[in-house]
């Protein structure tokens, strides 16, 4: 017998914490595509419009406006209905010309935020490899990969304005953070102290937020200034 292979289906009930949407007004809910971002940290553009900023009042109304091309994420129109975003795209609806950028809210929870069209976003660096014509490539946290030859790291942030790299906050002690997953976030503090991961531990930081110190995995952070 051959391989069933993935659920196309999401069941409200047993969506992840992080989606934060209404789990019993039917069974199931979109699942969005598979790409950019990570299963466990994506949400379906159509689901964000009908329930996180009430653009649309049923599925059908939000799949009529993706797919009329009033919809654009970071800059381009998409017209997928199952189209995946999270933690620092933004989202502009084209006709009240009206930008949201997706932000962590408590627990991670996604939480759309009011922005400017052309907002600068501070995203992660998660990934690192050479290309052909020995072009460094890097990969953020949401998917996007650039192409940018300065000297940077994993788990540094760099501020994107208008689709190109303007800056590199380094992922060092005394740096200023946020917590983006986990049940800290959204708490920001300064890193005081960096404890290195080995194969059966986690890299962790400390953090000196407002309310205290406290520990959390390099993960469920992004660095936000110096």
């Amino acid at each position: 017998m051959g391989g069933k292979g993935g659920s196309r289906h999401l069941k409200r009930l047993a969506s992840p914490s992080y989606m934060k949407v209404r789990r019993k007004d039917s069974k199931f809910m979109l699942r969005p595509s598979p790409g950019r971002h990570t299963k466990e940290g994506s949400i379906a553009i159509s689901t964000f419009l009908r329930e996180k900023i009430g653009v649309a009042s049923s599925a059908a109304e939000a799949r009529k406006v993706i797919i009329a091309g009033k919809v654009e994420i970071n800059g381009r129109v998409r017209r997928s209905y199952k189209y995946p975003i999270g933690f620092g795209d933004i989202v502009r609806i084209i006709p009240s010309n009206e930008s949201y950028i997706i932000a962590a809210g408590k627990y991670g929870a996604f939480e759309p935020k009011k922005v400017e069209k052309d907002a600068k976003r501070t995203l992660k660096v998660v990934g690192k490899y050479i290309a052909e014509g020995k072009k460094q490539m890097i990969r953020l946290n949401n998917g996007n990969i650039f192409n940018f030859d300065k000297e940077v790291k994993v788990n540094d942030s760099v501020i994107v304005d208008q689709r190109k790299i303007s800056k590199v906050l380094k992922f060092e002690k005394g740096a200023s953070c946020i917590v983006i997953k986990g049940m800290h976030a959204p708490e920001s503090g300064k890193i005081s102290e960096i404890k290195e991961g080995t194969a059966l531990r986690d890299a962790t930081v400390t953090i000196q937020g407002k309310g205290g110190s406290f520990e959390t995995i390099v993960e469920n952070i992004i660095v936000t200034g110096e």
